[in-house]
C-alpha cells in the first residue's frame, strides 16, 4: 500500500522572468530560485502556466529546468512541467525532465471519458518519472471524476500528488483525502484565497506563485498548532491576495513587478500579454507590494513567532 509522499508545505508555481526584448533573463531566474530556497519551499514548479508556459519553445523550456536543477542543487524536489498539447509530446517532456534531474513531474491531462484519461496516465507511468502531479484543472467546473482519480491512485505506482485547481475547489480537497485515506498527497492551485480552509482541510501543500517567505511563515505557523497566528497573516496580506487573484493575466504582472522591484528581476516583462496592465494597475499593484513587503519584514523580525 502506498504511503503519502512526504511533500508538505509550499510548492510555488514559477514566474520566468524576461529582458525586454524577451529573451529569458537567467540570472533573474537564478536569484529568485534562490530566494525561493531560502525562504523554505518545499519543491518547486517549473515550467508551469505561471512560467508563461505556452510562450516557450522546447529548447527554452529545457534550458530552465537546467538552470533550475543546477540552482537547487538536490536541497528540494523540482517538479518540472511536462503539460503539452497532445499525449505524445507529454511523454517526450516526461522523458526529458527525468533525463534532466526533476524528482517529479506535473501534467495536466484533458479529460474526455475515463478510458482515454487512463490511457494517457499509464502512458506518463511508463516512463517511470520518480512521482506524478496530476493537474486537475478546470475553474468553471469540478474537473476530473474522484472517484477516477482516486481509483488511478490505487493502480498507478508513480501518481502521488494530486494539485486541484477546481471551482469551489474546498469540498473535493476533503473528498479526495477521504477516498484515498489521506495517503494522497493534496495541493491547492488556483486557489490560495482559500488558504486557511486548505488547511483546516487538510492539504499537504498549496501553490502560490510569490511572497514566499510570508506564505512559509503562515503554513509553518499553521502546522505547528498556532492557528490564530495564521489567521492574523493571512488576514494582513487579504488585499494583496484580493488584488492579485482577480485575473491568472493580473496576477503574472503582479508578482513579476514585485520580484522586479525586490531585485530578482531586471524587468517586470511579460510575454504572455493577456491583460492590458495599466497606470492604474500599476498604482494599486505598487500600493500591495508596498503592503506585502511592510509584513515580510514583520515575518523576518519574528513578529508572529509567539
Amino acid at each position: 500500500m502506498k504511503e503519502l509522499l512526504p511533500l508538505i508545505g509550499v510548492i510555488p508555481a514559477m514566474n520566468i522572468p524576461f529582458t525586454e526584448d524577451n529573451r529569458i533573463d537567467f540570472e533573474g531566474l537564478r536569484r529568485h530560485t534562490e530566494y525561493a530556497v531560502e525562504s523554505g519551499v518545499a519543491a518547486i514548479l517549473v515550467p508551469v502556466v505561471a512560467s508563461e508556459v505556452g510562450t516557450l519553445s522546447l529548447q527554452e523550456r529545457e534550458r530552465i529546468i537546467a538552470a533550475t536543477v543546477e540552482t537547487v542543487d538536490g536541497r528540494i524536489p523540482v517538479i518540472g512541467g511536462a503539460t503539452a498539447g497532445t499525449k505524445e509530446q507529454c511523454i517526450q517532456y516526461v522523458a526529458s525532465l527525468k533525463a534532466a534531474g526533476c524528482e517529479g513531474v506535473l501534467a495536466n491531462i484533458p479529460y474526455e471519458n475515463d478510458e482515454q484519461y487512463t490511457d494517457y496516465v499509464y502512458a506518463i507511468d511508463k516512463e517511470q518519472p520518480g512521482f506524478l502531479m496530476i493537474q486537475d484543472y478546470n475553474l468553471d467546473g469540478g474537473g476530473v471524476p474522484a472517484e477516477l482519480l482516486a481509483r488511478l491512485f490505487e493502480e498507478v505506482e508513480s501518481y502521488r500528488c494530486l494539485k486541484i485547481e477546481t471551482h469551489m475547489p474546498g469540498p473535493k480537497f476533503t473528498e479526495m483525502l477521504e477516498r484515498t485515506g489521506k495517503r494522497l498527497n493534496i495541493s491547492g492551485g488556483w486557489s490560495i484565497t482559500q488558504y486557511i480552509e486548505g488547511l483546516d482541510r487538510g492539504v499537504h501543500g498549496m501553490v502560490p506563485t510569490g511572497m514566499h517567505e510570508v506564505f512559509c511563515r503562515l503554513d509553518k505557523l499553521y502546522r505547528e498548532g498556532k492557528r490564530d497566528k495564521a489567521c492574523q497573516l493571512y488576514q494582513r496580506i487579504q488585499p494583496v491576495i484580493a488584488f492579485s487573484n482577480q485575473d491568472p493575466g493580473i496576477s503574472l504582472h503582479f508578482y513579476k513587478r514585485m520580484l522586479w522591484r525586490m531585485g530578482y528581476y531586471a524587468t517586470p516583462h511579460v510575454r504572455a500579454e493577456t491583460v492590458s496592465f495599466d497606470r492604474y494597475f500599476q498604482r494599486i499593484a505598487d500600493d500591495m507590494i508596498d503592503l506585502y513587503l511592510e509584513v515580510s519584514k514583520d515575518v523576518k523580525q519574528g513578529v508572529y513567532d509567539n
